[in-house]
């Protein structure tokens, strides 16, 4: 019986930890196509071979047409929002400049609507900031 009630307690609190992880940010990272864009996930997950440099990322993971990315003046949900991006814009960080799940954001453009249509020219998004590595994605266009 014991064995049981810990099992159970066991799947419980899994459960209840795959709930909390979920509402604060994304389980999975966007691997999807967008027009000429294809996101091919997380990109902090290739910053280890650009340890000390600047790194191109794309907004990934927003939900819905409203969905953005807050590009906030520190690192940290409590610093206030500079700029709020759309889904692939893209994102230049200093990947030598990283706080827990945060990174540091020097630069924004954008030269592909959020459907993944080329734009005839490069748009500026000038920014300076932090964003939550969540929602930063490599990129093929």
């Amino acid at each position: 019986m014991r064995i049981s009630t810990f099992l159970f307690r066991s799947v419980r609190l899994a459960a209840f930890c795959a709930f909390v992880v979920g509402a604060s940010g994304p389980l999975a990272a966007e691997e999807r196509t967008y027009g000429a864009v294809t996101l091919t996930g997380l990109a902090k997950k290739s910053w280890a071979y650009n340890p000390r440099g600047e790194s191109a990322t794309m907004v990934c993971n927003v939900s819905g047409p409203d969905g953005f990315l807050a590009i906030r003046s520190g690192p940290g949900t409590d610093y206030p929002v500079e700029r709020r991006l759309k889904r692939l814009a893209i994102v230049v960080v200093d990947t030598s400049r990283v706080r827990g799940a945060w990174v540091a954001v020097t630069d924004a453009y954008r030269t592909h609507s959020e459907t993944g249509r080329a734009l005839a020219s490069s748009k500026p998004l000038t920014v300076l900031g932090w964003a939550h590595s969540n929602y930063l994605c490599d990129f093929i266009d």
